[in-house]
């Protein structure tokens, strides 16, 4: 999960890459949704065959494939090269992401704690990715960066695959990794059931996707400050992305993952409207870190609830989650990117609006049901 988020530092990064490809606002933004528009159709692909290939061997597919990717990109300049490669990259890191998160799903009734120290950690080391970057970036270029990478992701396939070794028995081989229950047809499709869900999830993860690649250019161009001064802006949003995902480790247990979700729609809203009437570049850091805060349970509660709804078909859910979380952190970035080209940085502050909104409604109008882990009982 660190190389994950690591290889996402968009917001320090996307200069430097912009600058490299000669790309304007609007193409920065494209190039971020190509990664994570490769990341949603794998998802599409990787639902239909997790539950038979199992979690693990498909973390063991999408390190390597980050891997090669990234030594790819930082050795080509090409525009005709660099789609296909940022596809291949959006697909590792979602099938990285999601056998990880699959796993920690599969923990039955430990599966909100499990998730929740998941995120977690993922949040602090994506906490430390701007800053890590950002000297990296000063000493030498995004490129090096990439690099270290993807040599971090070979060797945590090594070791994974070391791992999966060991846990194999003889004539484990051809046998399924997961129990595949044939659809509840009292309840519709089983993508059906979790929808709503999933189009909140969509909806929050366009939020962070959106701060997380245009935070620092918006805090630096909408305010004129110090470059150094606007890197903190990434870093207080996974501030609070860390700080509410250790929160809701807790809180779960008391609340609902539908009550908490609604709950964390009034944090964005509330900051940016706020920082929309009295502008200032320190409380702009503070408007980052509400921001990640309220954005910050949208995987690990949209895939405890979704898990808790398809209890029979947990590898499904949890791809579901994930590909609407990628499908959300493609569009964001990419219809900001053409906003801010065409009028000013001024509409992040309408977009997190229109997001809270939409994932309010989605979660508030669900049914909070669940579903026996035996469909026919």
């Amino acid at each position: 999960m660190a190389m994950i988020a690591w290889s996402r530092s968009y917001a320090v990064l996307l200069p430097g890459i912009m600058a490299s490809f000669a790309l304007s606002e609007g193409e920065g933004g494209r190039f971020i949704a190509t990664i994570e528009g490769g990341s949603f159709v794998s998802l599409l692909i990787l639902g239909f065959i997790i539950e038979r290939i199992g979690a693990l061997r498909v973390v063991l597919f999408g390190l390597p494939t980050v891997a090669v990717s990234l030594f790819v990109i930082t050795s080509f300049d090409n525009l005709l090269l660099l789609t296909p490669v940022l596809l291949l990259f959006g697909m590792g890191m979602a099938w990285t992401a999601t056998g990880i998160n699959t796993l920690m799903a599969t923990t039955g009734q430990r599966r909100s704690f499990y998730l929740g120290v998941m995120h977690s950690f993922f949040s602090a080391f994506a906490m430390m990715a701007p800053l890590l970057a950002g000297w990296t970036l000063l000493h030498y270029s995004w490129k090096t960066w990439y690099v270290g990478i993807g040599v971090v992701a070979i060797g945590l396939t090594l070791l994974l695959w070391m791992y999966e070794r060991r846990l194999r028995k003889p004539g484990d081989t051809d046998k399924k990794q997961a129990n595949i229950v044939a659809n509840d047809s009292r309840y519709g499709p089983p993508f059906w059931i979790i929808l709503p869900i999933c189009l909140g999830v969509f909806a929050l993860s366009g939020i962070q996707g959106t701060f997380n690649a245009w935070s620092y250019l918006y805090v630096k161009e909408t305010y004129g400050v110090e470059t150094s001064f606007a890197t903190w802006a990434p870093f207080c949003l996974w501030g609070g992305l860390l700080l509410g995902r250790t929160t809701l480790i807790g809180m779960a247990r008391i609340f609902s993952a539908q009550t908490l979700l609604i709950a964390s729609c009034l944090f964005p809203s509330a900051a940016m409207g706020y920082e929309h009437f009295f502008p200032s570049a320190w409380f702009s850091l503070i408007a980052m870190f509400l921001v990640g805060l309220g954005v910050s349970g949208a995987y690990q509660l949209g895939t405890q609830w979704a898990a808790e709804r398809l209890s029979y078909q947990i590898g499904l859910a949890s791809t579901a989650i994930m590909a609407c979380g990628w499908l959300g952190n493609a569009i964001g970035p990419w219809v900001t990117g053409e906003i801010i080209e065409r009028t000013s940085y001024s509409c992040l502050v309408g977009i997190v609006l229109a997001g809270c909104l939409l994932a309010a409604l989605s979660f508030g109008l669900t049914r909070d049901r669940r579903i026996s882990d035996n469909p026919s009982s």
